[in-house]
């Protein structure tokens, strides 16, 4: 996906969002903005708006001398998601349809912004996604794929999202399925890194991979070659969160896309409407 013009007050927004992680001085939180600003005639639209806001973060973490602003912050909502996990793995057992009930509880993991949780009832989001359903749903097609052996990769998102994606993973692994998550290979915003991984105990339940990459998304450019050869002989990519759908929506890879499309931009590429939640496959994959 490319980005547009609307991305620009964005690449501002994260940066700032970073620097309230660091500092409550409004003069630094100015700084960090001036110093992102002096990047945006620089940051090519032909790019996606993932890369682009990697670009203005790593130039935040620079003003701020703080690599990981949101390190404390991830650590908070992975506990806050471990403490849910039981409930949410006995939603997916009680269930007549395990597969869909899972991947539902994937995409709410996705609807909800971590960093309000706290005012957030998910009982009544997960119930919502229930019985309303989601705006594309596909699960019955991946249902059909999902053959014993496959080679499933599972790119995740954010930390404490990983929780909710733990779930679909094991209902997955319970198939007879080939799993492996790959997680970011450095921190960035609060997506999940090798280290949420193992706070959560991936890597009890699945192989965990970094895919060497600094970037927000999955830049395949400068994915590690590791991470590459496990995506070029994936059978499924299951791929989580709207940064994941910039980064690869236009790749022919058999990607399975779980998302919610938070800006107008990414619900015109998916073809839903702002706020809409999917779960569906790409429609550049070329299918087996």
């Amino acid at each position: 996906m490319r980005a547009t013009t609307a991305c620009i007050p964005c690449y501002l927004k994260q940066a700032l969002s970073a620097a309230r992680e660091v500092t409550d001085n409004p003069e630094t939180q100015r700084q960090v903005l001036n110093e992102v600003a002096k990047l945006l005639p620089d940051l090519p639209l032909e790019s996606s708006p993932a890369k682009n806001s990697t670009y203005a973060l790593w130039r935040a973490h620079e003003v701020l001398n703080c690599p990981d602003p949101f390190a404390s912050k991830k650590r908070y909502y992975n506990k806050l998601a471990l403490s849910m996990y039981p409930a949410q793995k006995g939603l997916v057992r009680s269930s007549e349809n395990p597969l869909r009930t899972a991947v539902r509880v994937a995409a709410v993991g996705n609807i909800i912004d971590l960093g309000i949780l706290d005012s957030v009832d998910l009982e009544a989001t997960f119930n919502e996604v229930l019985s309303q359903g989601l705006a594309a749903d596909e699960t019955e097609v991946l249902e059909g794929k999902l053959r014993t052996g496959a080679r499933v990769l599972y790119l995740a998102d954010n930390a404490g999202e990983i929780v909710f994606d733990k779930v679909l993973i094991e209902e997955l692994v319970a198939r007879g399925l080939e799993v492996v998550l790959a997680v970011k290979g450095a921190a960035i915003l609060n997506d999940a890194t090798m280290e949420d991984a193992l706070a959560v105990g991936m890597n009890q339940v699945v192989r965990v991979l970094s895919n060497g990459s600094p970037m927000i998304g999955t830049d395949l450019e400068t994915c590690a070659e590791g991470f590459l050869r496990q995506f070029r002989r994936a059978d499924i990519i299951i791929s989580k969160g709207q940064a994941n759908f910039e980064t690869l929506n236009e790749t022919s890879a058999p990607i399975f896309f779980i998302l919610k499309a938070k800006c107008r931009e990414v619900g015109r590429e998916v073809g839903v409407d702002t706020g809409d939640v999917v779960a569906m496959f790409s429609k550049r994959a070329n299918h087996v």
